[in-house]
């Protein structure tokens, strides 16, 4: 039996290439390693480029908010197909049967792709069986279930429903009945998942080439050291697919795995857990080993994020130590109150405490925060802004996007998956629009591009006001101070003003008028 793990290409205003490591993919593939089977990771994403689309109606609304703009602080104007063209993917499988084509599916706002790559492989290859998982599969919508090209579904961890799966279909004389979330097609109904607990395997890295997925130019792969997620925040839905229940994996088998790559040419290594840091215990022994076994000859990152609330000064120290290369923490809001209905804990003091550490210690810092949550208004996020900024970290905004099945009323969902989206900035409420929010993030980048010149001056910080003095030949910080204008440059070179929101603008400029803002 042949079977094809596949990455779907994405359509979007930009992809982050970094991010792209099949991890989950990686897993499956490590599950099924000593079954009769011939198993190939088909990565459709990485290194295969990209070409340029039309722009999709569901971005009409706000495509004239993103001009051509070759400014320092510019956003996104071109829309992109990443990854294999539909054309070579046809091709590939046409000339390569698979009886088992398994699409990953992690974003909800990438389903259309999903569904594509599905009925392009039908289209070659009606003989494949094309099944679908990834955390955007389940019964929060119907868009695989009720497509003709996808045979069957799994939700939740699949390493031990897909390799039940794949048992019976090589003939082990059981059925598909109590495998845990699968899709039955017949009965148009789901098994209820479980978590898989096949979690101690180490996933499959030799299904993928070396150099495939780098970061900061160097061979780099994503590690998965705990899974499971007991926080509970409603906009969150990562507990769907792995759990409430904080499970780690060994440190002696993560030292293992990190071993393995490294003796591979592996030189980077990005830890994805959602909770790295949650059992305090086990994140202080795996990241001493990491020392004690590396001493300095590897990178290591934490792009998905730590929770500021389970660090303190002697993790940081230690992750400084591990050669830890960039901090990502979230605030999400400033607003306690917010925090609260979110069911989100964030110590504002303790996150607060934990960034500056960072930044006294030269840990480059992104502080992530969330704008237009339903029920947030423009004072709100503007306060996050204003936080972040008199911080030393990099601004980090997150529109706020809707996802099936999240414990969080959105008064107006979006009727297509791609308004589901960062870069569509749609509204879920009537406090902020487009524009607000396009404007907000615009401010964002304004923010982290003045950071990025007090670096170049040396300036630990300065006053919103002082701007104009200390860069007085600088039109794209002068512009805003003086006259509340964000600066464009076009193609011919000209300078020209953003459409941005005038309510947004005055309020920034009101709030920000005795700022003191942080080098990062």
């Amino acid at each position: 039996m042949r079977i094809a793990l596949i990455q779907p290409p994405i359509e979007d205003f930009y992809s982050s290439p970094q991010r792209t490591y099949p991890l989950g993919l990686t897993y499956l593939a490590a599950a099924c390693r000593d079954l009769p089977v011939d198993i190939e990771i088909i990565d459709l994403i990485t290194s295969h480029g990209r070409y340029t689309l039309p722009v999709p109606d569901a971005f009409r609304s706000v495509i004239s908010y993103f001009p051509y703009d070759r400014a320092p602080i510019a956003a996104f104007h071109t829309y992109y197909h990443y990854g294999a063209s539909w054309k070579r993917i046809a091709d590939h499988f046409k000339q390569n049967f698979y009886d088992i084509c398994a699409l990953s599916s992690n974003f909800y706002t990438y389903s259309e792709e999903v569904l594509k790559t599905a009925e392009t492989i039908k289209s070659v290859s009606p003989a494949s069986t094309v099944v679908v998982g990834g955390q955007n599969v389940g019964p929060y919508h119907d868009l695989f279930t009720s497509s003709p090209y996808i045979d069957h579904c799994i939700r939740g961890e699949a390493e031990l429903s897909f390799r039940q799966w794949i048992s019976v279909l090589l003939g082990d004389g059981t059925t598909t009945d109590h495998i845990p979330g699968i899709w039955d097609p017949g009965h148009n109904k789901w098994n209820p998942p479980v978590i898989a607990g096949t979690y101690c395997l180490s996933p499959d890295i030799g299904t993928l080439p070396v150099n495939a997925y780098r970061i900061a130019g160097k061979p780099a792969i994503m590690l998965s050291t705990s899974r499971g997620c007991p926080a509970g925040c409603r906009f969150c839905v990562v507990s769907r697919t792995f759990g409430s229940a904080l499970r780690t994996k060994s440190v002696d088998q993560v030292l293992i795995e990190m071993q393995t790559a490294y003796d591979r040419g592996i030189r980077v290594f990005d830890i994805e857990d959602d909770n790295f840091s949650l059992k305090r215990s086990h994140c202080i022994t795996l990241l001493d080993e990491i020392i004690r076994t590396f001493k300095g000859n590897i990178e290591c990152y934490a792009m998905n994020g730590l929770s500021a609330e389970h660090l303190d000064e002697e993790i940081i120290d230690r992750l400084l130590k591990a050669n830890f290369k960039l901090l990502n923490i979230s605030l999400a809001t400033v607003s306690v109150e917010h925090l609260q209905a979110l069911h989100r804990h964030t110590d504002i003091s303790h996150f607060v405490r934990i960034a500056r550490y960072a930044g006294k210690m030269g840990l480059k810092t992104i502080g992530h925060y969330i704008a237009g949550l339903p029920g947030q208004s423009l004072s709100e996020v503007l306060a996050s802004m204003r936080l972040l900024a008199e911080l030393p970290l990099i601004l980090g905004i997150s529109p706020f996007y809707y996802i099936p099945g999240m414990d969080l009323s959105v008064p107006h969902v979006p009727v297509s998956c791609k308004e589901a989206r960062l870069t569509r900035f749609f509204p879920v409420d009537d406090h902020l629009d487009e524009r607000d929010l396009i404007t907000l993030f615009r401010l964002s980048r304004w923010i982290n591009y003045l950071k990025k010149q007090l670096l170049k001056k040396s300036l630990v910080s300065l006053a919103f006001n002082d701007i104009p003095s200390v860069f007085p030949d600088d039109l794209f910080l002068r512009s805003l101070v003086d006259n509340g204008k964000i600066i464009g440059v076009d193609r011919q070179n000209n300078l020209f003003d953003h459409n941005v929101s005038g309510t947004v603008i005055r309020s920034f400029r009101d709030l920000f008028r005795d700022t003191i803002i942080y080098c990062a």
